[in-house]
């Protein structure tokens, strides 16, 4: 299971929100590529990465530190998301290094579109499934969908989707703990492995998702946990080495 600590940029600084919401937004650098080396040099080989500006906009606004990143940290396992919604935004990723990329509202406003990813980038492709209290969102969490869980994770299967995000949007960056029920309830829709994203705020909230591992869950992201000290790199590390 991989263990992604998150580095969220917008307006090329390093940030998290409280729900989604970008006017709750808390600064934590200036410079992306300074946290991500100082969780390489403590020993940190997967991160999770969004552009905040390019989920809003569409446009991959943060693209150029993102690759310097990329650039940088060659043994990195990268994951990004954000304003990803083009064949041309996928191959431009993933011909700069990137080892997957998530794919959120598009895949949710137009399914169609995942039919005409390539079958050999398909396997490259995470599908960001966001919930909120029960109902799919999209545009950078902002607006709604009309579209059931149940018949977009269908959607998906369909699609050959290998991996997706599930993100609980009321959890993110509130510090307040898993909600346990969203992800057995996804896991129990489908075989396709499963990101837990959302609300992870202590050792035991990680220590619950792995003991679910065997339920299709292939891996966990840490956001402001870490930055508020909740969760030290140093214990990611001993967990993945265990």
């Amino acid at each position: 299971m991989k263990l992604l600590p998150a580095i969220d940029i917008l307006d090329g600084s390093c940030v998290r929100l409280n729900k989604g919401e970008y006017n709750q937004v808390t600064k934590y650098s200036d410079d992306p590529l300074s946290i991500a080396s100082h969780w390489h040099e403590l020993g940190i080989r997967n991160i999770h990465i969004v552009d905040l500006n390019g989920a809003k906009t569409g446009k991959l606004t943060n693209f150029p530190i993102i690759s310097k990143i990329r650039e940088t940290f060659a043994d990195f396992y990268i994951q990004v998301g954000g304003g990803i919604r083009t064949l041309e935004s996928i191959n431009k990723y993933i011909n700069s290094g990137i080892d997957k990329v998530i794919i959120g509202t598009k895949a949710l406003r137009s399914p169609e579109f995942l039919q005409t990813i390539p079958i050999n980038l398909k396997e490259r492709i995470v599908i960001d499934v966001a919930v909120n209290n029960n109902v799919l969102s999209t545009d950078g969490w902002i607006e709604k969908s009309q579209i059931s869980i149940i018949d977009f994770i269908k959607q998906l299967e369909m699609n050959q989707i290998t991996e997706i995000v599930v993100t609980d949007i009321t959890k993110d960056g509130m510090l307040s703990g898993i909600n346990k029920d969203l992800y057995s309830n996804v896991s129990s829709l489908t075989k396709i492995p499963i990101i837990v994203s959302g609300g992870v705020t202590s050792l035991t909230d990680i220590h619950e998702i792995i003991s679910m591992k065997d339920k299709g869950f292939s891996g966990v992201i840490i956001g402001k946990a870490i930055y508020e000290n909740k969760i030290e790199i140093s214990d990611l590390i001993k967990l993945e080495s265990t």
